[in-house]
């Protein structure tokens, strides 16, 4: 059984300096809730890793929370840059780690396995990755000669992810776009997940799509309806997209993203369970 806790309680080892592997895809089940919440502890220093960062990441950059982010994509999608990431790299005051879908989830997939790297197809000279990457090493097979690149495993201190819905003991369902979130658990020393819905586990069963992440694999839970949002959490609700302009716009203006984060925070509310105690 995993402990439900309030936020901060759950989010408390995220602190200054922490690797965190963020779930979710670009607008879709993004741990906003929780990114806010860090932001408003005025953690520092984080060292960020995402398959694709999104507005949770662009608002911890902006809050000046992130050190050192890696990923193959930041952005708005549709809604366009992500404002602080953009002028924070432009800028040269944010540490961006340059990865590929395809380095990036072998990486994460090495980690997971507990080996200290995984081989790839030597596509160096194409993606011009190796530039900025000399951790990329190339070799040669040794069943066939043909040239691979080791990519390193990584490991997290924290993978922070957002469910639709979790039952008692702390399993949880992830619908629609998985991205990297049911590996991450397996990088990560703690596993911290908030929640949109506390059912019971016949009904978390009973739910059609998705993965479940089963409750071994959760360290600490938070209810937090609405966690996710401006971005969507498939079914209960879609992506506010008139919200994430708003947030460029804010982006724009001086005191704009506190006062954006004041807004939201105050929309997001207060969601603290009974806590219970961990198996």
């Amino acid at each position: 059984m995993t402990a439900w806790l309030s936020l901060e309680d759950a989010l408390a080892p995220i602190t200054h300096g922490t690797r965190v592997a963020i779930g979710g895809m670009t607008l879709y089940r993004r741990p906003v809730g929780a990114a806010m919440a860090l932001a408003r502890a005025r953690i520092r220093d984080l060292d960020l890793l995402t398959l694709t960062a999104g507005i949770e990441t662009d608002l911890l950059i902006g809050a000046g929370c992130v050190r050192v982010l890696r990923s193959c994509y930041t952005g708005l999608e549709i809604a366009g840059l992500a404002p602080h990431y953009t002028r924070a790299a432009r800028a040269g005051t944010l540490d961006v780690i340059e990865e590929t879908e395809y380095t990036l989830s072998l990486a994460v997939q090495a980690g997971a396995m507990r080996v200290p790297f995984l081989p790839m197809l030597d596509t160096l000279g194409v993606t011009g990755i190796h530039r900025s990457r000399p951790d990329l090493q190339r070799f040669a097979c040794p069943l066939a000669g043909d040239s691979l690149v080791a990519v390193p495993a990584l490991r997290a201190d924290v993978a922070l992810i957002h469910a639709a819905a979790a039952d008692e003991d702390g399993n949880c369902w992830l619908p629609g776009q998985l991205a990297l979130d049911p590996q991450l658990p397996f990088i990560a020393t703690t596993t911290i997940v908030t929640a949109e819905r506390r059912v019971g586990t016949a009904e978390l069963l009973s739910m059609q799509g998705g993965t479940r992440l089963p409750a071994y694999l959760v360290d600490r839970m938070a209810l937090l309806p609405g966690g996710s949002w401006p971005t969507s959490c498939h079914p209960q609700r879609a992506l506010d997209l008139a919200a994430v302009l708003d947030y460029i716009d804010a982006a724009d203006t001086p005191g704009g993203l506190q006062h954006w984060l004041d807004a939201a925070w105050a929309r997001l509310g207060s969601h603290t369970p009974e806590p219970s105690h961990a198996a």
